[in-house]
Formats: structure tokens, sequence, C-alpha cells
């Protein structure tokens, strides 16, 4: 499925459906483009006014990036769409099965990365947020805080992808460093968005 051709609402019923995707994966990514999309728009505003010329430079390079996540976003929601039917298809094979015993560790290493992947994205993309309040157009400020929030959503999103996904690691260590690694990020972004919220009051 791709993605970024459906519309709204074709979306909305896919997501809908009893299907296995788009499923929470797709929803993470979708909020997180949503988002960055949100704050891209606020440095398009930004963009050009007199009043915020001495950050024409660093808001210009803020916009790249955002877009450049935003498509990133979507292409991680598709990812982990494909890692959860491989490993779907897997877990039906018997455990003893030639395929399912050579397959399997790849399997859910992709079903986990490309969460965890979402996770440190919308981390990143919620710490440029967190420098725009002073530099950007004031007016967008309810624009900047919304894509501050979602981000820090998407992000819980995609940490709850990782965790259920844990239990089928053998290697109790790397479970408890993935496991780290997306509270880390999730908890980063909430006091990102926080901060975001605060400043944007």
């Amino acid at each position: 499925m791709e993605l970024q051709e459906l519309k709204v609402e074709s979306l909305l019923r896919s997501l809908g459906e009893k299907c296995p995707t788009p499923g929470g994966g797709a929803a993470a990514g979708v909020t997180a483009a949503i988002g960055l999309a949100a704050g891209r728009m606020v440095l398009a505003y930004s963009i050009g006014r007199k009043e915020l010329g001495e950050h024409e430079t660093a808001n210009n390079a803020a916009l790249q990036e955002l877009e450049a996540w935003r498509d990133e976003a979507v292409a991680l929601a598709e990812a982990d769409a494909e890692a959860f039917g491989v490993l779907s298809a897997l877990w039906k094979l018997p455990e003893d099965h030639p395929e399912r015993l050579a397959d399997w560790d790849a399997a859910v290493h992709a079903a986990i990365n490309a969460p965890l992947a979402m996770c440190r994205l919308c981390r990143s993309a919620a710490e440029l947020l967190a420098d725009l309040p002073d530099r950007t157009n004031p007016m967008l400020a309810s624009d900047l805080a919304v894509a501050a929030i979602l981000l820090h959503a998407a992000c819980a999103a995609a940490a709850w992808n990782v965790r259920i996904n844990l239990p089928s690691l053998a290697d109790e260590t790397e479970r408890a460093r993935f496991a780290g690694e997306a509270a880390d990020d999730v908890e980063r972004c909430r006091d990102l968005a926080t901060q975001v919220e605060i400043a944007c009051e």
C-alpha cells in the first residue's frame, strides 16, 4: 500500500477495516508526517518576513529538513507494514520450519527497526521544533504547538510497535536496549512538546 497515494478518506477506511495493514505503524507514520507538515507551514509563513530576516538561512534549512523527514516518516510507515507482513507469514509456519528458522531473526529485527527509526525521527524533529518559537511568525504559534504535540504522539505510538515485537527477540540484552531507546525517545519528545507549548503561550 502506497500511503502517499491514498486520499484521507481511503486511508481512514483502510485503517478501520479488519485487515492487518495499514495498522498502528501507518497511524504513527501519518501522524508524524502531519506534524512535520504543520511545522513546515510555520516556517513557510516565517521565511521572507523582514522582522525575521536574521533567521532566514536557519529557517530555510529547517524547512528543507522537515520536508525530508515528512517523506521519510511515510516511507518508514510503509516499511513497518512490510516488515509486519513478513513476520506475520513466518508466525503461521511451524516453529521448526526451515524457512522460519532461517528468516525469523531478520524479520523480527526489521519489525523493530522501522518503528524505532520512527521514534528517532520524531525526536530529531521535536528538537528542531523546540528552536523555532523565537525565530518564527508568532501568528503561527498554535500550529507550532500542534506540530510538537503530534510528533510526541507519533513517537509514543511507534514505541508501542517496538515493544510489541520485543518478546520475539532471543537476546535479552538486545530487548532491554531497544526498549530503553524507544522509552528515551518518547520521554524526550514529551518534554520537548511541553517546552514548545509553554514557549507558544
